[in-house]
């Protein structure tokens, strides 16, 4: 009977956590002087990306898959923070517009990213991207592709 006992605790909480751990996660990026960090970060779909200390920096994208949302508005600097739940897989180019002269550039990446993939997000970014945002090419090419 006690055995009876400890398997019904132990799957009351596998009941419990299991679902818990499936569950979509918060990433957190900050904001500081001139970079994010981290700079790139991989993500599964549904997970959702924080951007901290944004006072005076924002994160707009730039690069995105085609039909996605992407995050961020141009011209205008969110304060504090703000989330951002990237709608498809992909690669998200994002670029800190204060600060894009110093560099200020970032890639979200989303579920399972193939070569053919990031060659197309950086096709992308060749020919739509002009003067100091084609920085975000440099932070493609970084990309893990497992």
């Amino acid at each position: 009977m006690k055995l009876l006992k400890q398997y019904s605790l132990l799957l009351a909480l596998l009941a419990v956590f299991i679902p818990a751990m499936s569950q979509a996660a918060d990433i957190v990026v900050n904001a500081e002087a001139r970079i994010f960090k981290p700079a790139i970060v991989y993500i599964k779909l549904g997970d959702t990306v924080k951007f901290n200390n944004m006072t005076s920096h924002n994160a707009v994208t730039y690069v995105a898959p085609e039909g996605s949302k992407g995050f961020g508005t141009k011209g205008e600097l969110p304060g504090g923070s703000f989330s951002a739940t990237p709608d498809k897989e992909g690669i998200y180019g994002y670029a800190c517009e204060p600060h894009i002269g110093f560099g200020m550039v970032g890639v979200v990446v989303v579920g399972s990213v193939t070569q053919e993939m990031k060659d197309a997000a950086k096709k992308t970014a060749m020919e739509t991207l002009e003067g100091p945002f084609k920085r975000i090419i440099g932070m493609i090419n970084k990309i893990e592709v497992k």
